[in-house]
């Protein structure tokens, strides 16, 4: 009786400790997993984050424009809207003196294609013709020999 009893205890005692041996795995292994998640957990709270303040700073420099206001009103506020501008521009218009400027008397009719063509080009042409004129009377009383030896490289001669 002894020994089985002895046997037991031994067995008992060799049962505790992979019992303990196996728990301390367990544990280190829990302690591990939780490192890694607490890690995992960290970089995306830091992601997330960092993507609000990016976000926040592109809300502060970028203004919306014009159009995604108008597409953010709603429609009873677009006509409150449109009626302000109706009322504002009709007190605007009160409040401005009218004024009629007539100039060589009144002309009923446009004037024709080429006379609008004339009052176009006709500037333009005058003030080119204006400053080759100018050029050439500032030039001087030289001999010319400059525009002879410029004549005679730009355009081969025939012999």
């Amino acid at each position: 009786m002894g020994r089985s009893a002895d046997e037991i205890d031994r067995q008992i005692r060799e049962t505790r400790d992979r019992i303990d041996e196996n728990i301390e795995v367990l544990e280190e292994r829990a302690t591990s997993s939780a490192i890694r998640y607490g890690r995992i957990a960290g970089v995306v709270l830091g992601a997330l984050a960092a993507g609000g303040v990016a976000y926040l700073i592109y809300r502060r420099y970028r203004r919306p424009t014009w159009k995604d206001r108008l597409a953010a009103l709603s429609p009873d506020s677009l006509h409150a809207l449109a009626d302000d501008l109706a009322t504002r521009l009709k007190d605007a218009k009160r409040a401005m003196p009218s004024v009629s400027v007539t100039v060589n008397g009144d002309r009923e009719t446009e004037p024709g294609a080429l006379e609008s063509i004339i009052r176009k080009v006709g500037p333009g042409l005058v003030g080119t013709a204006s400053t080759a004129l100018i050029e050439r009377m500032t030039r001087g009383g030289g001999t010319g020999e400059e525009d002879q030896t410029a004549a005679r490289h730009a355009a081969p001669a025939f012999d």
